[in-house]
């Protein structure tokens, strides 16, 4: 299978690298210790069917390898023959070598490979854990929230060594997991391996490692012409190789097999991917997929590339169905059954997978992704649970549950987390920071009284922390002791300032606790003042200026401060809805102050538009919107009359251009009767002035009336009377249907258009590209 493990098979666990451990005696009746690696080769002279022979005599570390057995027969020498003198006589001398036994701890590799792995996951030194499998190693690596697990087989061939990579999974990846698989590979077996296609290949391994081992205990490295390699002899944690003069070409087993045919199909996509061009791979892995179609392990390279590259789950699904069931596929069917919405096959998928995996990190991180997918509360709590199972040391699923914890109101087992996380930091700094953090979630949640005990957990360890002063504080105001919470808050700006540090939640507090306790709002005026620009309690801070400003009748004052508080707002971004909505209820209020305190409709109007960018949908604020701006139309002043020109003097006007002066005629009856009875036409023959206000009046008496609707937007459009045509057209389509809609959209996009165009010629920017992007959303 290319997923999880056989039918009926059983996945085992990952464990931690480990310091190598050398068992010792233990009295006289402990069992006879393991011979510890020397320093230096150790060698000796043996005799074995009449050849003289130099042998190790004690195992010798060759990185995280260990030589335990070494045969070098000396052909030349001939019988009888001095022995005196030991090794020392003959170790110029050039032999044939016999055999090679190497073997290797899977706690050695793993302390061996992580600090050459630094770099795949990401910034640091991942954590490692490998064991042995019946074809090689299972490696799993984890820096943070990036996981990487895939298995290695190793394949001797003569004297070369294969290390091929498959079955690779991971979670958190900026690249495919096999590409990252082959990097970490060659990375760790640099600069005795190289790169080759689909695998990294320890050249001539054989001779590498006696041209160590000899030349270290001074004799001449031997002759290793016949020698070859043994199939992989593996135990629970450890494997061995050997290489004997008299072996036959080894015999590996039918998954060994299978891997060095997938890894020749491959090859050629597999080090285009590996150098970085995964379009190019992508198109040789389906050039070998039809050479060996429906084959799963290229069907999902493939599918792990389209996830990669984002945007294509469609094509990598059906890409992997055509091979196996995206349920059955691991951690790729649930990221790819995710990604189309249907959560409950992505939550079985990485079940399914979670369960099988080894590497326990990589199947917390699982567990993890389940829980945040999950929309059923218990799916979530028992992931969570499954997480912390399969990585205790993970903080990530810790903290997780604590807060899940809290939020179904188990107060007593997000304590126990806490406690957990506790245990596993080391110094006092880390522990004040879990303390912390734990106190911010419980009084986030409400949980004042565990809060504040956590705090004071807090500030044992770190006792001049404003934060968690700070956090203190809330905690006691929120269990109404304001005056306690004054003094802490107080002594948390003390401690800020004498670290020369500023923290804007500090100032902010302290303010309100000035205010609502001491009633001094210019001291909290002088607070929130000190908290410059550019940060995330800016907008805070100034919509707090102008309204104690306000209160204090400084409406000047509180007008600028409300005016920075716009500028503020601009930096922040819809797509934060919860940020979005905070500051959008500061703008409102701040249009507030500006209509019923200094009467300024322009700021109001300005202050609402910005807070219908940030929530468009809200329909309070465009309703408030549309008001303030049909105000705005009704105070405008009308257009000054065209003045008329200047008379001419009559003496320059020549005899010959003036006109004959005549007295009109009285107009007689039947003329008077015509004139009396000609059909009235309101739009061709009264003022437009006129025609507005009898025409509101006639739409207010019947609201239903759309041709008097119509009239009345076309008569303020010839006035020029925007703001309320615009507010007429918006409460039109608010209240008709999809037909009206399509009607009046176009002319209101129209007046959007020019609003903006106005707005802008006028200097007032932000204000157009409000317009503006109220005219583009027409499009939508």
């Amino acid at each position: 299978m290319a997923f999880g493990v056989g039918p009926g098979g059983r996945a085992r666990p990952f464990g931690r690298a480990e310091p190598l451990r050398v068992p010792t005696t233990t009295g006289s009746s402990g069992a006879e210790a393991k011979p510890r690696p020397t320093d230096r080769p150790i060698l000796l002279l043996s005799v074995q069917r009449g050849t003289l022979s130099i042998e190790l005599d004690a195992p010798f570390a060759v990185g995280p390898l260990v030589a335990t057995e070494l045969a070098i027969a000396l052909p030349s020498v001939r019988f009888p023959v001095d022995l005196t003198g030991g090794v020392t006589r003959f170790r110029h001398r050039r032999g044939v070598l016999g055999r090679l036994a190497v073997s290797a701890r899977t706690e050695d590799l793993a302390a061996f490979a992580a600090p050459r792995a630094r770099g795949v996951l990401g910034e640091g030194t991942p954590e490692i854990g490998i064991v042995a499998t019946e074809v090689g190693l299972r490696v799993g690596m984890r820096l943070g929230r990036a996981a990487l697990a895939f298995d290695v087989v190793i394949a001797p061939n003569e004297r070369d060594v294969r290390l091929v990579p498959e079955r690779a999974r991971g979670m958190g990846l900026g690249a495919p997991p096999h590409v990252l698989a082959l990097r970490a590979l060659a990375e760790v077996c640099r600069p005795f391996g190289r790169l080759a296609g689909s695998a990294v290949i320890l050249p001539d391994a054989v001779a590498s490692l006696v041209r160590h081992v000899m030349p270290a205990a001074g004799a001449r490295a031997p002759s290793v012409h016949g020698a070859r390699w043994e199939a992989p002899d593996v135990e629970e944690m450890s494997l061995s190789l050997r290489a004997d003069a008299t072996a036959s070409p080894p015999a590996l087993p039918a998954a060994a097999i299978r891997a060095i045919e997938q890894a020749e199909l491959t090859a050629d996509a597999d080090a285009i991917a590996a150098s970085g061009d995964l379009e190019e791979a992508r198109r040789r892995y389906l050039l070998a997929l039809e050479r060996a179609p429906r084959h799963p392990e290229i069907s999902a390279r493939i599918a792990w590339i389209d996830v990669a590259e984002g945007e294509r789950a469609e094509a990598a699904l059906s890409t992997l169905v055509d091979a196996i069931p995206a349920i059955d596929a691991g951690l790729l069917g649930g990221a790819l059954l995710a990604a189309i919405g249907d959560e409950g096959g992505a939550i079985a998928a990485y079940a399914r997978a979670a369960h099988a995996e080894a590497f326990g990190p990589l199947a917390a991180l699982v567990w993890l992704e389940v829980a945040r997918i999950s929309s059923e509360l218990a799916t979530r709590l028992d992931a969570l649970d499954q997480a912390v199972v399969r990585s205790p040391s993970l903080e990530d699923a810790r903290w997780a549950r604590l807060e899940a914890r809290l939020d179904v109101g188990d107060a007593q087992g997000a304590q126990a987390d806490a406690e957990h996380l506790e245990a596993g930091a080391r110094g006092p700094e880390a522990r004040h920071r879990i303390w912390s953090r734990a106190a911010d979630a419980f009084l986030s949640r409400g949980y004042v009284a565990e809060a504040r005990v956590l705090f004071e957990r807090a500030l044992r360890y770190a006792p001049d922390s404003p934060e968690a002063a700070l956090g203190l504080a809330l905690s006691l105001r929120a269990a109404g002791e304001g005056r306690r919470a004054l003094d802490l808050l107080a002594r948390a700006a003390s401690l800020a300032a004498r670290a020369g540090r500023t923290l804007p939640s500090v100032e902010i507090e302290l303010a309100r606790a000035l205010v609502e306790h001491a009633s001094d709002r210019p001291a909290a005026i002088a607070r929130v003042r000190a908290i410059p620009p550019g940060l995330a309690q800016t907008a805070e801070a100034r919509a707090l200026e102008g309204r104690w400003r306000a209160e204090l009748g400084d409406l000047a004052g509180a007008s600028l401060a409300l005016a920075r508080l716009r500028d503020a707002a601009e930096a922040v971004s819809p797509d934060d809805p919860d940020r979005a909505a905070a500051v959008a209820a500061m703008l409102v209020e701040a249009a507030d102050i500006e209509e019923n305190a200094r009467g300024d409709l322009r700021a109001a109007q300005r202050h609402l538009g910005v807070a219908i960018r940030l929530r468009p949908r809200d329909r309070q604020i465009g309703a408030a919107f549309r008001r303030i701006s049909t105000e705005l139309g009704r105070a405008a002043p009308a257009p000054p009359p065209q003045a008329a020109p200047p008379p001419v003097p009559a003496e320059e006007i020549a005899p010959s251009d003036r006109a004959p002066s005549f007295t009109p005629p009285a107009p007689s009856v039947e003329s008077a009767r015509s004139i009396d009875e000609a059909p009235t036409n309101e739009e061709d023959d009264e003022n437009d002035e006129i025609l507005v206000e009898r025409l509101t009046d006639k739409l207010r008496a019947n609201p239903r009336d759309h041709e008097v609707a119509l009239r009345l937007a076309d008569a303020l459009a010839r006035l020029g009377r925007d703001l309320e045509l615009f507010a007429l057209l918006s409460a039109r389509i608010e209240e008709g249907g999809e037909e009206v809609r399509r009607e009046l959209w176009p002319r209101r996009r129209a007046v959007l258009e020019r609003l903006a165009e106005t707005a802008r010629a006028e200097g007032r920017p932000s204000e157009a590209e409000l317009y503006e992007m109220m005219a583009a959303s027409e499009e939508d």
